[in-house]
């Protein structure tokens, strides 16, 4: 049996003005320098992701949210190192109200922004240091991945870097598509002998 607990859930939020997007460039005790995200973070303990989603869009932004639309992506990250996984919920937030004015109680989040997407897409690309946190966002903001894709990531043991395991509806440029199941044999020529795919 298998020793790995999940050791928290993750909640982000996609805000958008017209064609601009919200970043907030934040700074925890462990970054070297700041770097630029969507908001969002950890559910607390009891909360549902709609709650906590609100929370922390409050608490970086000062913006409400007001409707939550779909899911747009989902990640897991599965840390052999540690034996943690996290999971990752991505939201569109449909609705909001408010003015931009940050309230973060960790005091992690220094400005919130809307940009335009190119610029939003070149601070993540440059700034945004985590492959299982920035790889999915530039997919999904570049229109390379399906609305709900699943991205699956693991760090193994004695390894300091993530390694794509399985992207489900990411995109398929850089190979990023689930591997097919089993081996498919051709049929000589000539012969009635049929394929035959090994589960």
């Amino acid at each position: 049996m298998s020793d790995y607990h999940l050791a928290y859930q993750i909640v982000v939020g996609l805000l958008r003005k017209g064609d601009d997007v919200l970043l907030v460039r934040q700074q925890g005790p462990e970054d070297v320098v700041p770097n630029w995200a969507l908001p969002g973070g950890a559910v607390e303990q009891g909360e549902l992701l709609t709650g906590a989603l609100a929370r922390e869009v409050r608490e970086e932004t000062g913006l409400s949210v007001v409707n939550l639309g779909p899911l747009l992506y989902s990640l897991q990250h599965v840390n052999a190192n540690t034996n943690e996984a996290v999971v990752v919920f991505v939201f569109e937030v449909s609705q909001w109200e408010g003015e931009l004015q940050s309230a973060d109680p960790q005091q992690v989040v220094m400005e919130a922004r809307f940009m335009s997407t190119a610029e939003a897409l070149d601070k993540l690309q440059q700034q945004l240091p985590w492959r299982v946190m920035r790889e999915p966002l530039l997919a999904h903001l570049r229109g390379e991945a399906q609305p709900g894709a699943v991205w699956l990531y693991r760090r193994l043991e004695g390894h300091a870097d993530d390694e794509l395991v399985l992207s489900i509806g990411g995109h398929a440029a850089d190979g990023l598509q689930p591997p097919k199941r089993g081996k498919q044999t051709k049929p000589k020529t000539g012969t009635a002998s049929k394929s035959r795919r090994k589960e």
